[in-house]
C-alpha cells in the first residue's frame, strides 16, 4: 500500500512539474521577441532595404505581430514590407504607408506563406530601423468599444463616422485603435481626423486598409491629447473617413505580455559607415544566391563625371554552389544595361576588385539615371568613383 501510495505520489509530483516548466516555457516563448538588432538606415529613394531571414518565421502563426521600431523618421518618411522574391508589397495594404514611430504587420497565412520561404523585407524611405521584435498575437487583448451602426465609405471621400469620447475614455499611449472593416476594395484608405476634420497626425492622412481593416497605435503623445482634449461622453473625439471600405466596428488594443531580453538568435543589420571622399557605398549589401539582392545609386555623384572616371568595385564571395557574378543597369523601367546592350552584360567575379570604365553611352545614363547594381553570388562591400590618372 505505501508503495502504491509513493507510486501515485510520484506521479502527481512529476505531472505537476511537467505543467509548470511548460507554462514557463510558453511565457517566455510568448514574450514580443527581438529578431533584428540595428541600426539600418532607411535612406532616400526608396534605394535602401533589409531583409529579415526566414528562419525567424517558421514557428510563426496568422496572428502574430512585427513591429519595426524606428527613429530619426522625417516629416515624409515611408515604409514597406516586401517580398524579397520579386520585391512586391507582402499584401496590398503594406506596399507604402506612412512612418511615425513603431510601424506594425499583422501576419496572416498568405504573408507566412511567403516570409517562411523568402524573409521579409522592410524599406521604404527616411528613416532609421533601430529594432524589430515578433509577439504572439495573444499577447494582445481588444475591447470593442464602437459597434456601429457600419458606414460604406464612398469612393469621393464624403463620408466619415463621429466617434465619441467616451469609447477612448481608456485609450493610453502604446495603445492601439483597430478599425475593422469589410467590404474592402482595391486601394481601401482611410483618414483619422480630430473634430475639426484635420487629420489627427500625418500618418493617418491616408492609411492603407487591409481586408479586414488597420490598427493605429499611439505612439505619441500629439494625437492622444488631440482626442482627450476633444472631451468625454458623447462629445466627437474622432472622426472616422476615407474610401473604399464599410466601418463596421472600433476595439482598443493593449499589449499585456513581457519582453524577452534574449537576444542570442537575433540577427544583426549590417554595420554602418560615414562614407569617406570619393566612396558612393560602404557596407554589407548581400547579393543572395535566390537572385534577390540588388543595391541602387542615384545620379547625383555623376553629375561631373567624364569619360576619364571610373567606378571601382569592392566585394565578398559567397561560399555557396550558385555563380558568382554582378551586371549594372540603369535606374529606370526595365533596368536596361548600362552600356545599351539589349541583354543584361553579366561580369563574372573571381575575388579581384572590378573596375568599370565609362563610355559615353553608359555616361549620359549615369548622369539622368543613376544606376543599379544586381547579381549574386556576394556581398557588396564598396563602390567608389575615382579619376583615371
Amino acid at each position: 500500500m505505501v508503495t502504491y501510495l509513493n507510486n501515485e505520489y510520484t506521479k502527481k509530483f512529476t505531472l505537476m512539474v511537467l505543467f509548470l516548466l511548460a507554462a514557463a516555457n510558453m511565457q517566455i516563448s510568448a514574450a514580443e521577441h527581438t529578431i533584428l538588432i540595428g541600426p539600418k538606415t532607411i535612406g532616400r529613394g526608396w534605394r535602401d532595404n533589409i531583409v529579415l531571414e526566414a528562419r525567424h518565421f517558421q514557428h510563426v502563426k496568422a496572428g502574430d505581430i512585427l513591429t519595426v521600431y524606428n527613429d530619426n523618421a522625417k516629416g515624409n518618411a515611408q515604409g514597406a514590407f516586401q517580398n524579397p522574391k520579386d520585391w512586391q508589397a507582402v499584401a496590398p495594404e503594406y506596399a507604402y504607408f506612412n512612418v511615425k514611430g513603431p510601424f506594425r504587420l499583422t501576419f496572416t497565412d498568405e504573408i507566412l506563406t511567403k516570409v517562411r520561404e523568402h524573409g521579409l523585407g522592410i524599406g521604404g524611405h527616411d528613416y532609421r530601423i533601430t529594432q524589430v521584435t515578433i509577439t504572439p498575437g495573444e499577447e494582445f487583448v481588444e475591447k470593442i468599444v464602437w459597434r456601429g451602426p457600419s458606414l460604406q465609405m464612398k469612393s469621393d471621400w464624403s463620408v466619415s463616422a463621429a466617434i465619441t469620447g467616451q469609447c477612448f475614455k481608456n485609450l493610453k499611449l502604446g495603445d492601439g485603435i483597430r478599425f475593422h472593416a469589410s467590404r474592402v476594395e482595391p486601394e481601401a484608405a482611410a483618414k483619422l481626423m480630430d473634430m475639426t476634420y484635420n487629420a489627427l497626425d500625418p500618418s493617418t492622412n491616408g492609411i492603407p486598409v487591409g481586408s479586414e481593416g488597420f490598427t493605429f497605435y499611439v505612439e505619441d503623445q500629439a494625437p492622444l491629447l488631440k482626442i482627450q482634449l476633444a472631451g468625454t461622453g458623447q462629445n466627437v473625439a474622432l472622426r472616422v473617413g476615407g474610401k473604399g471600405y464599410r466601418l463596421d466596428k472600433i476595439g482598443i488594443v493593449q499589449f499585456i505580455g513581457e519582453v524577452d531580453e534574449d537576444f542570442s538568435d537575433a540577427q544583426h543589420a549590417p554595420k554602418e559607415y560615414i562614407l569617406q571622399p570619393g566612396e558612393l557605398y560602404r557596407g554589407e549589401k548581400l547579393l543572395p544566391a535566390d537572385w534577390s539582392g540588388n543595391l541602387i545609386i542615384n545620379a547625383a555623384p555623376f553629375q561631373e563625371c567624364t569619360t576619364d572616371d571610373c567606378l571601382i568595385i569592392s566585394y565578398t564571395l559567397l561560399n555557396e554552389d550558385c555563380p558568382h557574378k554582378i551586371s549594372l543597369r540603369e535606374n529606370r523601367g526595365n533596368w536596361d544595361d548600362l552600356g545599351g546592350a539589349s541583354e543584361p552584360q553579366w561580369l563574372d567575379l573571381n575575388g579581384q576588385d572590378l573596375v568599370i570604365p565609362f563610355d559615353e553611352i553608359s555616361l549620359d545614363r549615369l548622369k539622368t539615371k543613376g544606376f543599379v547594381l544586381t547579381g549574386v553570388g556576394c556581398v557588396v562591400t564598396r563602390i567608389q568613383l575615382i579619376t583615371v590618372q
